[in-house]
């Protein structure tokens, strides 16, 4: 059969115009149609975006496939114990040893401050990639200027970006520039060459930065002896490497390789693990590795955009259903006029094409207007881009077309399922009759199923939120400030004086230790009381006497710090070693215990010298959260010392005093330390800094639990409409026998009622597991309870019950002169 251009060409152009005017006929029907495609679209688009840029870390480097960053795993802690550091030199060594290495190096991240000139006061801001030669062979920068390959020996090598070089350094090159470093732990500025500009590291690496600082590897050896400086490392393998036998043999060789070890310290050989480069940003979580995501996130979101298309496509059919009863007089015409089923459900088709193509270029525009807010609201810029990437845009028009002719399906079966006979007379068949209520109603119920999921979701976040910030932290961050932390060049004692001398300042403290900032300054592995071979990590926290006071610990029994014992000879360092014999009484330190802490090391009178431990207890205070929430309470000791060559500055400030303390500190701090930068924070916005993610998470539900409803209520104003189009001849009925607007309303709104509580039973059970698993991620937690169940489910009933009462309102106020017609 010849192939008919012509005819087909005027075929489809009927089906288009036909599908054009009916869209047009009915404007009220078409308006909520791609209104709620436009947001179901772009709501969907957006989410994408975020789900595929977090899974597209770290996948642009040349040798992505071949890039492992070298994590070690303190056997006798577990999963605490791994770090995403190990002993320095470690890959050199391990490229010395093993073939499959072809290249190790030291990258990792740091902030830096930088004076544009040695005599400026300001400073800039950096955050830098520190690594040595050896990362040019393993990241792929893209050099625009310069030649930082070649190493310039005597000076600070610096490479900046491409955005810090047209920012700082507009219309000249910065290449061959000299800049100078301040940092609080330097008494003097330390100058740096700009060797070359790089293009900016996409946003999308766990290594982002504003450049990068190159040093020469390190000469130091790695330690036999089972000890040494930890940095981060990265080793670039041979392609086709079996990293699972190489694991083994690595792990092998190090316990062959520490010869000069003490048997205690072969009793916890580190193990090593490989990580791959692209899997750093979604499966870690470091504390001090400031880039990273949660896989489980990205399941999140990405279940949230199929919910918010589903629940688009499903009032889309609704909607088109409930359209297709005003149409089925036409369709009979249209079949006793010679169409068939197949001409009948290419035309509903076509008009659901149409549907979700203008709703597809208006949500392109929403895309494109909200990307920008939302780069603002993450907080970075979004490497995938949907209108930008043709493979992209490819797949997404495809998977429109495809949503459109599955979504325009059912209303198609349905309309051209219509007899002639009752088309002609207005009405449905028997079997259409039962069986597209059921499916209505179910599509409705599968809504508001998604919908409740949401909001019990969302219900659940900001309890935990709300139960993170209301918790007691057994110290009080309120009106603390706290100095970060900087080399002391033995001027601690009169700065302190000076500061305690302020009128708004209650107290001072020189601490090693700020909360929320790590667990402690040292930590030592003792062995267990109860059990010989199994050890516990207790945390040293050392501070003056004063610190105490500063954070209001609450005593529990014995007594706090005397200023008169601080132990100004004391050592940190001594901790680590083993105590053989007792200390004399004037060479043993006073340390405070948390209550949980005494009860697990047995401690039941106070005083006594424990030699594993290394200290006297003098008293007992309540347990305290050094870092967040989501990290159980920990062995802790607190001790107390003078003289620090490296602290913190926390001030217990006077209410009311707030605002002018900084100005004094300024001043004072200038007198001590004229070329270090005071980084300061106030210490409850640090504690609130910990859950910003939560909270951001928290933000997103609610919008979603918002679009989502929104949503649903469009599907049951599509049902709502259906029915009482049906009905509208009983409703004139029941008005003029004397049925009030109260009375009509209970008879629509039963169903609906009905609809929600199913969907509140399904979504309950899925919302528990769900959230339950959510929350395993905070060691203290709330308790999911019965009203965040029954009030997600009274918020969707409240919007199902106003959606149909707005309708069965306008169509009870119809004259029923009007409705009882005949026609």
């Amino acid at each position: 059969m010849k192939f008919n251009f012509t005819r087909v060409y005027i075929m489809w152009n009927n089906y288009l115009k036909i599908a054009w005017r009916t869209l047009l006929k009915d404007r009220t029907y078409s308006s909520i149609n791609i209104l709620g495609l436009t947001v179901g679209l772009a709501s969907c688009m957006l989410i994408g975006t975020v789900v595929l840029d977090e899974l597209s870390y770290d996948s642009f480097w040349k040798h992505k496939h071949n890039l492992y960053r070298i994590l070690q795993v303190d056997t006798t802690a577990g999963v605490e114990g791994k770090i995403e550091a190990a002993f320095m030199n470690l890959g050199n060594e391990l490229k010395e040893n093993f073939p499959e290495v072809k290249v190790a190096g030291k990258v990792t991240k740091s902030g830096y401050r930088f004076r544009l000139k040695e005599t400026d006061k300001e400073s800039i801001q950096m955050n830098l990639i520190q690594a040595d030669t050896n990362v040019w062979e393993m990241l792929d920068f893209h050099v625009l200027e310069g030649v930082p390959q070649q190493y310039v020996a005597g000076i600070g090598n610096l490479v900046v970006s491409e955005s810090f070089s047209a920012d700082y350094f507009a219309g000249e090159s910065p290449v061959g520039k000299i800049i100078y470093s301040v940092s609080p732990y330097q008494d003097e500025t330390r100058p740096f060459l700009i060797t070359g500009v790089i293009a900016d590291i996409p946003s999308n690496s766990y290594l982002r930065a504003d450049g990068m600082q190159v040093t020469l590897p390190s000469s130091r050896g790695l330690s036999r002896e089972g000890w040494g400086f930890y940095e981060e490392q990265l080793m670039l393998m041979e392609p086709h490497a079996d990293m699972v036998a190489f694991e083994a043999k690595v792990n092998h060789w190090y316990r062959d390789f520490i010869t000069e070890a003490s048997d205690e310290t072969k009793k916890r050989v580190p193990v090593y693990e490989f990580q791959p480069v692209q899997e750093i940003y979604l499966h870690s979580d470091f504390a001090s590795q400031p880039i990273k995501g949660k896989l489980s996130n990205v399941y999140i979101f990405s279940g949230i955009a199929v919910l918010l298309l589903l629940i688009a496509s499903i009032n889309f059919i609704n909607l088109s259903a409930a359209r297709a009863v005003r149409r089925i007089r036409e369709i009979g015409v249209r079949k006793v006029l010679g169409a068939g089923r197949k001409q009948l459900v290419i035309q509903i088709l076509c008009e659901s094409l149409l549907f979700f193509l203008i709703a597809s270029i208006f949500a392109s525009v929403l895309y494109a207007l909200s990307l920008a807010h939302l780069e603002s609201f993450l907080g970075h810029k979004l490497e995938v881009n949907l209108l930008e990437n043709g493979l992209l845009l490819l797949t997404c028009t495809q998977g429109v077309i495809l949503l459109g002719v599955l979504a325009g399906a059912y209303p198609a079966w349905m309309v051209s399922g219509f007899a002639v006979g009752n088309s002609l007379k207005n009405r449905f068949g028997s079997q259409m009759s039962s069986s597209v209520p059921v499916i209505r109603r179910a599509l409705v119920t599968t809504q508001f199923f998604f919908a409740l999921l949401v909001l019990i979701g969302t219900l659940t976040v900001w309890s935990q939120m709300r139960f993170l910030g209301e918790k007691e932290l057994g110290y009080d961050p309120s009106r603390v400030l706290s100095i970060s932390f900087f080399s002391t060049g033995g001027k601690e004692s009169p700065l302190k004086q000076q500061i305690t001398q302020l009128s708004g300042v209650e107290n001072v403290s020189l601490s090693s230790w700020i909360p929320t900032q790590g667990a402690a300054s040292v930590t030592k592995q003792v062995k267990h009381p109860d059990n010989p071979d199994q050890s516990i990590a207790v945390n040293y926290i050392i501070g003056d006497s004063d610190l105490p006071l500063v954070l209001g610990f609450h005593l529990i029994e014995g007594r706090l710090f005397d200023v008169r014992e601080d132990n100004d000879k004391f050592d940190p360092n001594a901790l680590l070693e083993e105590v053989k014999v007792e200390k004399t009484a004037e060479g043993q330190a006073a340390a405070l215990m948390t209550a949980s802490t005494s009860r697990l090391l047995g401690v039941t009178e106070l005083g006594g010298y424990r030699a594993d431990l290394g200290i006297k207890t003098i008293g007992i205070v309540e347990d305290f959260h050094s870092i967040s929430l989501r990290d159980p309470i920990k062995p802790t000791v607190l001790l107390a010392s003078n003289e620090m060559n490296y602290a913190s500055l926390l001030i217990k400030v006077r209410e009311g005093s707030e605002a002018g303390i900084l100005r004094h500190l300024t001043s004072i701090w200038s007198q001590y330390y004229p070329e270090k930068p005071m980084e300061f924070n106030w210490l409850d916005e640090l504690v609130n800094a910990q859950y910003e993610k939560e909270k951001m998470q928290a933000q997103l539900f609610s919008f979603f639990a918002v679009l989502m409803l929104f949503l649903a209520a469009l599907g049951v104003f599509g049902l709502v409409v259906h029915a009482t189009e049906q009905r509208i001849k009983e409703i004139g009925v029941r008005r003029v026998l004397g049925a009030s607007l109260g009375n009509i309303l209970y008879l629509f709104s039963l169903d609906y009622m009905m609809l929600v509580a199913i969907g509140l039973l399904v979504a309950s059970p899925l919302a528990w597991y769900g959230m339950n698993r959510w929350l395993e991620g905070f060691a203290y937690r709330i308790s999911l309870q019965w009203w965040m169940f029954v009030g997600s489910g009274a918020i969707a009933l409240a919007v199902a019950l106003f959606t149909v009462g707005v309708q069965v309102w306008r169509s009870a106020h119809i004259n029923p002169a009007h409705s009882l017609r005949s026609e």
